[in-house]
């Protein structure tokens, strides 16, 4: 299933692929969350990149006493992640025997660099897809990209456009939107040093904002599932 060779060229956002660096540690770290989700019983998957996966890090204590206590939540974040990364992470085991009832994705900041708005969307599309195919009965919560960066940097105009084009993937049902980006800045665009020191993860106290917005949606989506 696994392949120890060059992984081959990536051709675009929503083209599956295994990333071509740090190969030894993220197929390391792809194995464990296969070997997780073959245990079953799981409730709630995390899935994405860096964000992700500092939420129970850097959000050690929010985590705990918000999103641990909701059931048995797992994150299968790695940083550094892209969507083309993460669609081949599902594609390869990552959600099979898991049982989750529900996805929260966020993906995509990581492809601002390399790739167009459209391009990026595509790219989410094909994660939300792929874990529809999968796990058919769960829900996915699909983040909106937080902000980043400086108010005037030219990535905020990318994400924006990335998200409302995203949003229209929301059914409401199958899959939930939250956007909660207007928690980390002023209204003047800024962002907090104190929520997201390097203007793109967030802190303990960023996370405490995520996770506000975020609980609802999961207490809601988790009772109905029941």
């Amino acid at each position: 299933m696994l392949q120890s060779d060059a992984p081959p060229a990536i051709v675009s956002p929503w083209t599956a692929s295994p990333r071509p660096w740090d190969q030894r540690y993220w197929f390391a770290q792809h194995r464990a969350f296969v070997a997780r989700a073959r245990r079953g019983g799981i409730d709630v998957i995390f899935l994405g990149d860096s964000i992700v996966e500092l939420f129970p890090i850097a959000g050690r204590d929010v985590w705990e006493r918000r999103i641990a206590p909701l059931g048995t939540v797992v994150d299968f974040g790695i940083g550094g992640d892209r969507t083309q990364f993460v669609l081949w992470r599902v594609q390869h085991g990552e959600l099979e025997n898991s049982g989750a009832r529900v996805v929260v994705l966020m993906i995509g900041t990581n492809n601002l660099d390399t790739a167009p708005p459209q391009s990026i969307a595509r790219g989410v599309a094909a994660v939300v897809g792929a874990i529809r195919a999968k796990l058919p009965n769960a829900v996915v919560v699909l983040n909106a990209l937080l902000p980043r960066g400086r108010s005037d940097d030219p990535a905020r105009a990318q994400l924006a456009a990335v998200n409302a084009r995203i949003a229209a993937l929301a059914d409401g049902k199958h899959v939930r939107w939250l956007d909660a980006g207007a928690g980390f800045v002023d209204a003047s665009g800024t962002i907090a040093p104190a929520l997201m020191p390097d203007l793109l993860h967030p802190s303990a106290r960023g996370y405490e904002r995520y996770a506000t917005a975020l609980r609802p949606v999961l207490l809601e989506t988790l009772a109905k599932g029941r």
